[in-house]
């Protein structure tokens, strides 16, 4: 009989595989002490923000583990998935926002799609280790949550401990051409841990402590506002996915963008010219920096997707297939 993690790659992810050369790197979080131990974020850097991730899965040859030297911080409101997260609860009470998960992608439960299978949690909520020999946590491939972010960057867990921490994982995604790739036995450290921020010594942000470059950089303009590295108007994107197969797709910018003011209207357009969606963007609405979520009802089709922000306007072609 085949293994779990095989059944639901057959089904949901496709068979073929190649290696993509997938790092982890670790970040250490700041908790103000607000909860015992050490806190620590660990990503999958993908070789481009064109790629995607969509599982970490055991399967019986290639085992998953998380472990530490100590114990994981749990909170009682909390869970072992990003899933699990109330956003809502962390204003009430702050230690939530150190607690200890799993995840694709999602820090909370908004817009969390995360599904896992033959994974027992028990232990790890109980402050132990993650240990599994077949099964996965993952989302569906076309999930916005699995695509990469402006620094090639999927979440895949936060971990709060009172010891070191290691683990080693097996992941699987979509190369920018919809190949599947998996990467086995990559594992990570939080001895290795580094501090996310500017390292520009040039910007008005510039973080001595940082080791790990994360886009966050500001410079003066000759207006005096600061602003972003990045703007809207340098960026390339495209649509992911495209063809749609489901109610959502992501328009997914190649560098982390700077809104300002001005908000970014999205359009589409079916053959005929007739305007099926119209949607205004804020800053708050972008994803991991480069991403924006549209959800429709678009009957199958060919359709004109437009991008509009202050002097910058471009279009691309959009199908949906049901």
């Amino acid at each position: 009989m085949k293994n779990l993690f095989a059944l639901t790659a057959a089904v949901l992810f496709g068979f073929s595989a190649a290696a993509s050369n997938v790092q982890l790197v670790v970040q250490a979080v700041d908790n103000g002490d607000a909860v015992p131990g050490n806190t620590y974020r660990v990503y999958a850097e993908l070789p481009s923000n064109q790629h995607s991730l969509h599982a970490i899965f055991a399967d019986g040859e290639h085992l998953l583990n998380v472990t530490s030297t100590g114990s994981f911080y749990q909170n009682q409101l909390g869970g072992a998935t990003s899933y699990d997260v109330n956003d809502a609860i962390i204003g009430m009470d702050e230690s939530l926002a150190f607690d200890s998960w799993v995840t694709v992608g999602a820090e909370n439960s908004t817009n969390n799609n995360l599904w896992n299978i033959g994974i027992d949690f028990a232990s790890f909520n109980n402050g132990g280790a993650i240990e599994v020999v077949d099964g996965a946590w993952f989302v569906v491939p076309t999930d916005v949550r699995a695509a990469a972010d402006a620094r090639n960057l999927v979440l895949l867990m936060q971990i709060t401990t009172d010891g070191t921490a290691t683990g080693t994982l097996n992941m699987q995604g979509w190369t920018p051409d919809g190949e599947t790739w998996r990467d086995y036995d990559v594992t990570f450290t939080t001895d290795d841990a580094q501090v996310f921020g500017c390292t520009n010594p040039d910007a008005s942000n510039y973080n001595m402590e940082a080791s790990y470059e994360n886009g966050s950089c500001e410079f003066a303009t000759d207006n005096g506002p600061m602003a972003d590295l990045f703007d809207l108007e340098d960026s390339n994107w495209n649509v992911f996915p495209n063809p749609v197969f489901e109610g959502h797709f992501s328009i997914q910018f190649d560098k982390e963008v700077n809104l300002g003011s001005e908000n970014i209207i999205v359009e589409v357009t079916d053959m005929s010219g007739k305007t099926a969606i119209s949607q205004e963007v804020t800053s708050g609405d972008v994803i991991g920096g480069n991403r924006i979520m549209v959800k429709h009802g678009l009957a199958a089709g060919a359709y004109t997707l437009s991008v509009t922000h202050k002097d910058f306007s471009a279009a691309q072609n959009l199908i949906v297939k049901k």
